[in-house]
């Protein structure tokens, strides 16, 4: 089964951290509240991320219009929060982290089996909470048990424009998160020689493909998930785990995290996008407005001879 981390355990900070951290809070409670004020007004607008949004969260979450109304606003104040962290808690160097032994115990343990097996880890991500906090955990975590100076690779899409591509490839960079980049002619190749090895590659596979795709009911509708660098991942005969930042409170994180393994068989594509996908919904209900909702996820149909309802994935572990 797909197990969330303990989240019953203390801080790991000190107190001239907690001191700053808590000041900047209080310093930063009227741009909160301009924020908020800003996204309730968003939430009302016809604009594309508020209207796709309420159309995503009247017909695949919410229950009412309030509900559906508070969560598109909660969604875009969400984002707000990310630019406030990246950009003046992480900075600051406080930026707090709630320690999760049984995460940070499952990740050395598939890392330690993928060095024993001289192969790298596919880390199965999402736009969930803040992303810039999951890769800074990762190569917390990941990078000491390969080497000292291999950050975390990260499959990405080019934009249509050169000088956004630019601008979060040097971002990436600053995080210590190495792109590879999709349009790559030897993209394949590429991932399958670092993961043998021992990169760690992160995938976020919660994003729509702009085409094909495995389609997998999700909040009890069919959607597509990309599968190609799953794909690839298993080609290179990887291990397998889920990992996202959950915030607790501006600027303080938690992790979820679980790990897809079947001991009867070896794995397959859509054995891993099903329990990718039942994880991801089940941490998306804790936290149901840090998930990017504004995604026009089911937009695209499946043919009905391409999709299955599978069997929930109850021998994952």
């Amino acid at each position: 089964m797909c197990e969330t981390v303990n989240r019953s355990q203390p801080f790991r900070i000190n107190r001239i951290q907690l001191a700053g951290h808590i000041f900047v809070n209080i310093c930063l409670i009227p741009i909160y509240l301009f924020f908020a004020l800003l996204a309730v007004l968003l939430a009302l607008s016809p604009l594309f991320p508020a209207r796709t949004a309420r159309a995503n969260l009247r017909t695949q979450f919410a229950s009412d219009f309030f509900q559906t109304f508070y969560g598109t606003a909660a969604v875009l104040f969400h984002y707000f929060l990310i630019i406030i962290e990246d950009f003046v808690f992480w900075p600051l160097g406080i930026l707090l982290i709630r320690d999760n032994p049984t995460a940070h115990s499952m990740l050395n343990a598939a890392s330690a089996r993928a060095k024993e097996n001289s192969r790298g880890l596919a880390v199965l991500s999402a736009h969930f909470g803040n992303i810039e906090v999951t890769a800074d955990a990762l190569n917390a975590t990941l990078v000491p048990l390969v080497s000292e100076d291999t950050p975390v690779m990260a499959l990405a899409k080019p934009s249509s424009f050169p000088w956004a591509t630019n601008l979060l490839s040097w971002y990436r960079k600053l995080r210590r998160i190495d792109v590879i980049w999709t349009n790559r002619k030897d993209l394949a190749r590429a991932i399958i020689q670092n993961l043998r090895s021992g990169r760690a590659l992160a995938l976020l596979i919660d994003q729509k493909p702009s085409s094909a795709g495995h389609f997998q009911n999700f909040f009890n509708s069919p959607a597509a998930f990309p599968e190609g660098g799953v794909e690839i991942a298993l080609r290179a005969q990887v291990e397998f785990v889920c990992i996202a930042s959950r915030r607790l409170f501006p600027g303080v994180y938690t992790f979820e995290a679980s790990e897809i393994r079947f001991s009867d068989e070896p794995l397959k594509m859509q054995d891993v996008i099903q329990a990718y996908a039942l994880w991801l919904e089940s941490v998306i209900r804790m936290s149901p407005w840090q998930w990017c909702w504004d995604y026009r996820k089911w937009s695209r149909k499946p043919q009905k001879s391409t999709l299955k309802t599978p069997a929930p994935a109850s021998d994952t572990h």
